[in-house]
């Protein structure tokens, strides 16, 4: 999971994919807000974790390998503390602390609080060479 975590962003890199920037775009204005991309990295780890599609993540569905970086990433996830994270929650976390809104900070070359297609390869050329 925690691997997963760290390569999320990597997945939005619309020059390697495009349907995935379309995917995140969802208003078509050809731009990412934070909610935007915020939705759209969340969503990708809820499909395969939330085994039961129920849009929760129980501990057991998150702790894919059983380690403390793991458990502590579902512990300030699960902000009422009832053992679950719900999408809600997910979501809440990542606007404020999550890669969805690391990557804004540093991707929005113009500071206008969205980001292009041609700023999200930009980054990632940045991060680790040229797309291909």
């Amino acid at each position: 999971m925690l691997m997963a975590l760290v390569t999320l962003p990597l997945s939005l890199a619309a020059a390697k994919t495009p349907d995935r920037f379309a995917q995140a775009d969802r208003n078509h204005d050809g731009m990412l807000s934070l909610n935007e991309a915020n939705a759209f990295l969340v969503g990708q780890i809820f499909g395969p974790y939330d085994k039961n599609k129920d849009g929760k993540l129980t501990r057991a569905e998150w702790m894919v390998s059983k380690n403390a970086v793991q458990a502590e990433a579902f512990r300030v996830r699960d902000a009422n503390a009832d053992g679950v994270v719900t999408m809600d929650e997910a979501l809440a976390y990542g606007r404020k602390k999550g890669m969805a809104k690391e990557l804004v900070q540093k991707a929005d070359k113009n500071k206008d609080g969205k980001l292009s297609n041609d700023e999200i390869k930009a980054y990632y050329a940045s991060k680790e060479g040229p797309v291909r």
